[in-house]
């Protein structure tokens, strides 16, 4: 039985917005010591989207706020590394939070 165009037509529409969806929007967050010894973290999402704007915290292991701030407009938040060990959580939005901790940031 030969199906119809329009329903080839309609799975393949179909097939193509099931993988775009795949991909959609995530977030790319890395963290890593910059050449004056700061930490410089680097957001946004893998459609290309801007994170300029979202929230960053940086947190003690007991999870008290050490440093609060934002995503510039270069995509990238710089903080002076706290003594001892602490986490990066970068505030993504819809379920898009990612948090690094401080032994997974080298040079």
């Amino acid at each position: 039985m030969k199906l119809p165009r329009s329903v080839h037509r309609l799975s393949m529409a179909g097939a193509l917005l099931f993988c775009q969806a795949a991909f959609a929007h995530a977030p790319v967050f890395d963290c890593y010591i910059d050449s004056d010894d700061w930490v410089k973290c680097e957001a946004g999402f893998t459609d290309g989207s801007s994170a300029a704007g979202r929230k960053i915290h940086v947190r003690d292991m007991s999870d008290k706020v050490l440093f609060e701030g934002a995503v510039g407009q270069d995509n990238t938040y710089r903080f002076q590394p706290p003594s001892g060990n602490y986490s990066v959580l970068f505030l993504g939005g819809d379920g898009h939070d990612v948090t690094i901790q401080s032994s997974d940031i080298s040079k």
